[in-house]
């Protein structure tokens, strides 16, 4: 991910980590529908909590998003964000997949929101993630509008997370019928693609997606598991998993290795890295030449690849969507 940039207006901050929690899901009682909304009758959904959140004036159409997983789902909708945390890295690593359909404002950081602002904008609701705001700063905002905390990752079902997501956001603007399309075109796409990889003759291919970066002096590399997004959708494209720890965090699914761990990976795997054009390649840079880099199997035989510049794999159906278009290119290129 990228570093989280300080913001003059916030008003206070917490790491990085912090924006790596929560769930969401809509309530078995929300029953009100679009029309219904649109009278100004009160719509309300689960937070990540299980605890309703209700707009009272109906479907919201002025919204501050707080983390840029929600601000593309928001976006997807069909509707224009008001607010936005980190515009600029939001377009850097999100708006490929979905660009941002108006100029919102600037409202801080994913980890220091400005609640000024955010009221000065006056927004009906305000999305983001559990503890991307203090409770003292969630008092505060919830003054200017109601504050709707949703998970951006559920290791136990990523993928179903994503939807509840969706459908969570679709009832609180009112957008349902959008939502399920939404849903439906994910879906969709992961099946076109998964019959790609089989007409390939990949089915079953053992892939594994990570992120290798410099820790100091050592190297070391970021592996989804099965519990993450990106992994989630190679397995639905029916690809096989090729790391698996059981020490992954509930959210993300995510574990750390160095170069010596890779050699528990398949020997006809592939091995698959976030890519950036914009920056170095870090298999170039921290991986190659080293004797153990160098001597495993899939590296001899050139299954390795970039992937993913500039799709946020930990996004909504959009960049899901790019991500299981950019793996089916990769490894069916030949």
């Amino acid at each position: 991910m990228t570093p989280l940039r300080v913001s003059a207006t916030a008003v206070t901050a917490l790491t990085a980590v912090a924006l790596l929690a929560g769930c969401g899901t809509t309530s078995d009682a929300v029953g009100e529908s679009a029309d219904d909304a649109q009278t100004g009758q009160a719509v309300v959904v689960q937070d990540a909590d299980g605890e309703d959140v209700e707009l009272p004036n109906g479907a919201a159409s002025e919204i501050v998003a707080l983390e840029w997983g929600q601000a593309e789902i928001v976006e997807s909708l069909g509707l224009s964000l008001v607010g936005l945390s980190d515009v600029e890295g939001y377009e850097s690593w999100v708006g490929s997949s979905m660009p941002l359909s108006g100029e919102p404002a600037d409202v801080g950081t994913r980890s220091e929101p400005s609640v000024e602002a955010i009221a000065e904008i006056e927004p009906d609701l305000i999305v983001g993630v559990p503890r991307s705001v203090p409770d003292e700063v969630r008092e505060q905002l919830e003054r200017v509008a109601p504050v709707l905390l949703l998970t951006p990752a559920e290791a136990s079902d990523p993928l179903g997370n994503v939807e509840n997501t969706v459908t969570t956001l679709a009832t609180a603007t009112g957008r349902e019928d959008e939502g399920r399309a939404l849903i439906d075109e994910l879906d969709a796409t992961i099946a076109d693609n998964a019959a790609a990889i089989a007409d390939a003759g990949l089915d079953g291919t053992p892939v594994v997606f990570t992120s290798p970066y410099a820790d100091g002096s050592n190297v070391s590399i970021r592996m989804h598991g099965p519990g993450s997004a990106p992994q989630a959708v190679m397995s639905a494209m029916g690809l096989e998993i090729a790391w698996d720890d059981d020490e992954g965090d509930e959210g993300y699914d995510l574990t750390y290795t160095d170069i010596e761990g890779l050699t528990a990976l398949p020997d006809d795997g592939w091995f698959l890295f976030w890519a950036n054009a914009d920056s170095e390649d870090p298999v170039e840079t921290h991986l190659s030449g080293n004797a153990v880099w160098d001597s495993l199997p899939f590296v001899e035989d050139r299954r390795v690849a970039g992937v993913a510049d500039g799709i946020w794999v930990y996004g909504g159906p959009a960049s899901l969507m790019d991500f299981s278009d950019d793996v089916t290119a990769t490894l069916t290129a030949g």
